[in-house]
C-alpha cells in the first residue's frame, strides 16, 4: 500500500470520528426539572437582569440627588493677555512721575494670570429638594419592577414548561395511535389484495392512516416552539434540546387537589379583595403605583418653579500678576444669592400642565390596568371553575371510549360492524384522552395564572 492511499485512509478515519463526535454533541440533551428551570431563568434571564440593573441605578439616582444638596468646590484659573494700546490705556502709573510711579504697586499686566477656589452650595432649592422625594419613590418603584418582572419570568417558566410537557403528552398519545392507524391500514391493504374489502374501505383506512401522521407532524412542531420559547426564557441557545421531567411536579399536583376541593363560592371568595389589597399583592399593580406616585410628584415639582432659589457662594482667590507663581494677597468674597423668577414666557406655566397631564393620564391607565387585573381574575376563576366540571366529564369520558372501543373492536373482528363505525370509535377514544390531558393541563395553567394575578409567590411553592 502507498504513503499516499495510506495518509487518505488516516484522513477519512479522522473525519469520521470528528463527524460522529460531532452527531454525538449535538444529540446532547439538557436535563432540567420545573425547579431548575426557575433557578437559571432567575440567574439567567434577560429581563430580569435588566430589572436588577434598574433597581441598582435606582439606587444610585438618590445619592446623586443627595449628592446635588452638598457644596460643590471647583479651582480655576486663568490667562488673560491685552494688546499694547490697550495696556498702555489702562496702566495710570504713565501719567505719574517716574519716582512716584515705582512706588505704586502695578494693577495692570498685558499677560495675566488669576485663580481662585470657589464654594457653591445651594441652601434652598425646590427642585433639588423634591428631586430627593422622587429619587426614593424612584427606588420603590423600581424595587417593584424588578419583583415584578420576577414574577412574571416564573411565571412564563412554569407556564413554558407545562406546554412542554403537555405536548410531549399529547404527541406520546398521538404516536401510539399512528401505529395503531399503521397496523389497521396494512391489515386493510392485506384484506383490500385478498378480495375481502373494497377499494373505498382501503382508501378510507389510508386517509384515516394520512390524517394521523398529519396530527403527529404538528404535534412535533407544537412540541418544539414550546422548546423554543422555554430556551429563550432560560437564555439558552434556540436549538439546544431540552429534557424535561416526565411527569407534573407533586406540589403542582399538591395544589391541583387543593384547588378541585373548593367548591365554586370558595374560589370566587378568593378574588374578592380590595382595591388596596390587590394592589400590595399584585406585583405588577403596586410597580404600576409606583410609577403613578412619581407621576404625582414630578406634577407637584412643577410649582417649584415658582419658588424662590438661595445659594451660598464663596471664592478664595490670587489676584491678577503676570507670573505663574500666586501672589500673596488674597482676596476672600461670600456672598448669598436669592433668585425669583418673576415671568419666565410662561414656560413654568406650561411644564406645570404638561406634567399635570401627565400625572392624570397615568392615574387613568392605573385604573384601567386595576380593571383588567380584575377582569383576568374573574375570567380566571370561572375558568377554572368550568374546568372542574369538565375534568370529571373527561374522566367518565375516557371510561366509556375505552369501554366502547373494546366492544367495538370485538365486533369489527367478528364483521359485525362496519369500518366507519370502528374508526369514529377509535377517534372518540382518541380525542376523549386528549380532552382530558387538555382538561388536566389547562386546569394547573389557569391555577398558576390566579395564583400569580393573586401575588403568590411561585418560586417558593415550587420548593416544597
Amino acid at each position: 500500500m502507498s504513503v499516499c492511499k495510506i495518509l487518505n485512509s488516516l484522513l477519512l478515519a479522522v473525519l469520521f470520528l470528528f463527524a460522529v463526535g460531532e452527531s454525538k454533541a449535538q444529540e446532547v440533551k439538557t436535563y432540567l426539572t420545573m425547579q431548575d428551570a426557575i433557578y437559571r431563568a432567575l440567574n439567567k434571564n434577560h429581563e430580569i437582569k435588566a430589572s436588577e440593573f434598574g433597581q441598582k441605578k435606582a439606587s444610585w439616582d438618590i445619592k446623586q440627588a443627595w449628592a446635588q444638596l452638598f457644596p460643590v468646590i471647583s479651582f480655576n484659573s486663568r490667562y488673560n493677555r491685552i494688546d499694547e494700546q490697550t495696556f498702555a490705556e489702562r496702566d495710570f502709573r504713565r501719567y505719574l512721575p517716574p519716582e512716584l510711579a515705582n512706588q505704586m504697586p502695578q494693577t495692570v499686566f498685558q499677560d495675566s494670570y488669576s485663580s481662585s477656589i470657589d464654594l457653591d452650595m445651594p441652601l434652598f432649592n425646590g427642585v433639588l429638594l423634591n428631586g430627593l422625594m422622587i429619587a426614593n419613590e424612584g427606588e420603590a418603584a423600581a424595587e417593584s419592577m424588578n419583583n415584578s418582572t420576577k414574577r412574571n419570568i416564573i411565571f412564563q417558566v412554569i407556564s413554558g414548561y407545562l406546554n412542554v410537557l403537555k405536548s410531549k403528552e399529547v404527541l406520546s398519545l398521538q404516536k401510539e395511535y399512528l401505529e395503531l392507524s399503521k397496523l389497521n391500514y396494512e391489515k386493510a391493504e392485506r384484506l383490500f389484495k385478498a378480495d375481502r374489502y373494497s377499494k373505498t374501505e382501503s382508501l378510507r383506512w389510508k386517509v384515516e392512516y394520512q390524517q394521523q401522521k398529519s396530527v403527529v407532524v404538528n404535534s412535533e412542531n407544537v412540541l418544539r416552539a414550546g422548546i423554543t420559547n422555554l430556551n429563550k426564557l432560560l437564555d439558552l441557545n434556540m436549538n439546544s434540546k431540552i429534557e424535561v421531567s416526565s411527569e407534573i411536579p407533586k406540589w403542582l399536583k399538591d395544589e391541583k387537589k387543593l384547588i378541585e376541593a373548593l367548591n365554586d363560592d370558595d374560589l370566587l371568595e378568593m378574588i374578592n379583595i380590595n382595591d388596596d389589597a390587590l394592589v400590595e399583592t399584585n406585583a405588577m399593580l403596586k410597580a404600576a403605583k409606583s410609577n403613578d406616585e412619581i407621576n404625582r410628584l414630578l406634577y407637584k415639582n412643577s410649582y417649584s418653579s415658582y419658588m424662590p432659589n438661595v445659594s451660598l457662594s464663596y471664592s478664595y482667590g490670587w489676584r491678577e500678576n503676570n507670573t505663574l507663581e500666586l501672589d500673596d494677597y488674597s482676596p476672600k468674597t461670600l456672598s448669598i444669592n436669592l433668585r425669583m423668577p418673576i415671568f419666565t414666557s410662561f414656560q413654568n406655566y406650561t411644564a406645570l400642565k404638561s406634567n399635570y397631564y401627565t400625572y392624570k393620564k397615568g392615574q387613568e391607565e392605573f385604573i384601567s390596568q386595576l380593571q383588567e387585573t380584575r377582569f383576568l381574575l374573574t375570567s380566571t376563576v370561572n375558568n377554572i371553575i368550568n374546568l372542574k366540571t369538565q375534568i370529571s366529564l373527561s374522566r367518565a369520558s375516557v371510561q366509556f371510549s375505552e369501554a366502547n372501543y373494546r366492544t367495538v373492536e370485538s365486533q369489527k373482528e367478528k364483521g359485525l360492524i362496519s369500518n366507519i363505525d370502528f374508526i369514529d370509535a377509535k377517534l372518540n377514544m382518541q380525542n376523549s384522552k386528549l380532552q382530558a390531558i387538555n382538561n388536566n393541563y389547562d386546569f394547573i395553567s389557569g391555577m398558576i395564572e390566579l395564583y400569580y394575578l393573586l401575588g403568590k409567590k411561585l418560586d417558593e411553592l415550587s420548593d416544597k
